[in-house]
């Protein structure tokens, strides 16, 4: 969404929707949209404000827990991060030069990941996007421009390959957050080491 920083600039919100009148859009947001704080409250007015002029913006959540607590604003649908084995095994070739390939048949696929689980702690439906599974695309598919109650669920994939290695490198359990909550910010480094001197 345009912006700066976490808030959302509403006047170019309003031209994206005018723009895209009628047309199938498929927008997300990761700009935070919890809590009482200015910022996200006036967030939440713009996305609901959007979404009632036709343009569907999703709410992007970290893990299904988030998706939960995003889910229960009710203003916008929600899709999620997955953990990457939710994904259909592929031959992934670097330049492109080929198109990738599937590694593992569908059937495969659906016998190993039919253990995983496919509804948020709170009871909502996961979807797995299809494009990580099939040869569908955003066009064909189309159900992210849809309001909608299932939780759309994207395995991990480029950085959030990496955040899901770091959240396995230290143990955070999968509906948790992944953030260093108890590390210091640059201001209490420098605080702290000014009174030192």
């Amino acid at each position: 969404m345009p912006g700066n920083g976490t808030a959302i600039d509403g006047t170019l919100l309003e031209e994206l929707v005018a723009a895209n009148a009628g047309k199938n859009v498929i927008a997300f947001t990761h700009k935070p949209v919890l809590g009482d704080d200015a910022v996200p409250v006036e967030n939440r007015r713009l996305i609901a404000a959007a979404i009632k002029a036709g343009f569907t913006i999703n709410l992007s959540a970290d893990n299904s827990a988030h998706a939960d607590r995003l889910a229960e604003l009710g203003i916008a649908p929600v899709v999620t991060v997955l953990a990457r084995t939710y994904a259909r095994r592929a031959v992934r070739h670097r330049f492109k030069r080929r198109r990738d390939e599937w590694a593992e048949t569908i059937g495969e696929w659906r016998n190993r990941t039919a253990s995983l689980p496919r509804y948020t702690p709170a009871g909502r439906r996961i979807a797995v996007c299809p494009a990580t599974y099939s040869d569908a695309t955003c066009k064909s598919c189309g159900a992210c421009a849809r309001i909608r109650d299932t939780v759309i669920g994207f395995p991990a994939h480029g950085a959030w390959r990496q955040v899901e290695a770091a959240m396995a490198a230290r143990d955070v359990p999968a509906e948790e957050t992944w953030a260093f909550r108890e590390h210091r910010t640059m201001a209490e480094v420098v605080a702290e080491g000014t009174v030192a001197v």
